[in-house]
């Protein structure tokens, strides 16, 4: 058995720097002479080489903005969960561009924007039409470097923008926007979300990797599986698989993402759709607002649910028990 783990640690860590165990953007390409600039030029002599890539750092400039004034009131209203999430989003913004242009004027954000009176509503949108207004930009780069020059070290470089942008860390900050109503009614069963169904749970499944440790993870697969799970409960809010994607929606994220609000959320969408499931929502939900959210009033409420609606699971019952027990001191 030693000799086996030592194995899969090995593994693990070669696997990880080729396609699987560690979640990793994909790294820049490299020039013909096997470096990675820092910097890409503009031909001053190309008028529409110049005007596309101006309009996509515009963009990426408001988008970085919009990002900060929204971070700058969550932390003045006090809420850390949505702080966080702006933190993220702006890191996977630096993370997807790994290089700056030469040959086009400094772009500079507006001056800074008050906060006095504002409204949250309005501060997400403007956000979120930035993030998309962005992706188009790099976007209508990359489709323009494709038509011009296709096998150009340019295109490739504004290629990967894309492909190190993560999906995952973007969101809608609002909870009506991040998941569906809590008033869902999963009675119909439809071909199509059984088919999403099962081709998400083999993704989760095969993503776990070699003995499900997290060094074979593929973050690829979980991703794909996420999709999967969005795409049904999106698709087909009536069907009975609502409950049961949800329930790995929430898994996903906190196992695979640390996406712990997020997880939360679709766990309590998955026992509110099916108040009789039998996956362990609660118990989970509870666990993460305990442990990772430091919630634990609701990590409470959570467990005493766990009791009374998941009995089918006797070590959460009994752990709900003695947590309860811990946190109360009743």
């Amino acid at each position: 058995m030693t000799k086996t783990l030592t194995w899969v640690a090995f593994a693990g860590i070669f696997v990880c720097a080729v396609t699987v165990g560690c979640d990793r953007p994909m790294g820049p390409p490299k020039t013909e002479d096997h470096k990675v600039p820092k910097t890409l030029t503009v031909i001053s002599a190309n008028a529409a080489e110049r005007a596309a890539v101006v309009a996509s750092e515009e963009a990426r400039v408001n988008y970085r903005y919009r990002l900060v004034v929204l971070q700058s009131f969550y932390k003045a209203s006090g809420n850390l969960d949505k702080q966080r999430w702006t933190e993220r989003e702006l890191k996977n913004l630096e993370q997807a561009n790994t290089f700056t242009w030469e040959g086009i004027p400094e772009i500079t954000p507006p001056k800074g924007e008050s906060l006095a009176n504002a409204d949250e509503h309005l501060l997400v949108e403007y956000a979120v039409s930035a993030r998309k207004a962005y992706l188009k930009s790099v976007r209508d780069l990359a489709g323009f470097y494709h038509g011009s020059a296709p096998n150009s070290y340019k295109a490739r470089r504004v290629a990967n923008i894309l492909e190190r942008f993560d999906p995952i860390r973007t969101y809608m900050y609002l909870l009506d926007a991040e998941v569906p109503p809590a008033n869902l009614h999963p009675v119909e069963v439809i071909p199509e979300a059984e088919k999403l169904y099962a081709e998400g749970i083999k993704l989760y499944e095969d993503g776990k990797g070699i003995l499900h440790v997290f060094m074979t993870t593929d973050y690829r697969k979980q991703r794909q599986a996420l999709g999967k799970l969005l795409q049904l409960v999106r698709s087909y809010p009536r069907s009975t698989k609502i409950a049961l994607a949800a329930y790995y929606i929430g898994e996903i994220y906190k196992e695979y993402f640390n996406e712990n609000l997020r997880a939360v959320y679709w766990y309590e969408r998955a026992f509110g759709w099916d108040p009789n499931l039998t996956k362990p929502a609660r118990f989970q939900a509870a666990t993460v607002h305990d442990y990772r959210l430091f919630n634990r009033a609701k990590a409470v409420e959570l467990y005493r649910q766990t009791i009374i609606h998941e009995q089918f699971n006797a070590s959460n019952v009994q752990f709900a028990h003695r947590r309860i027990r811990e946190l109360t001191g009743t």
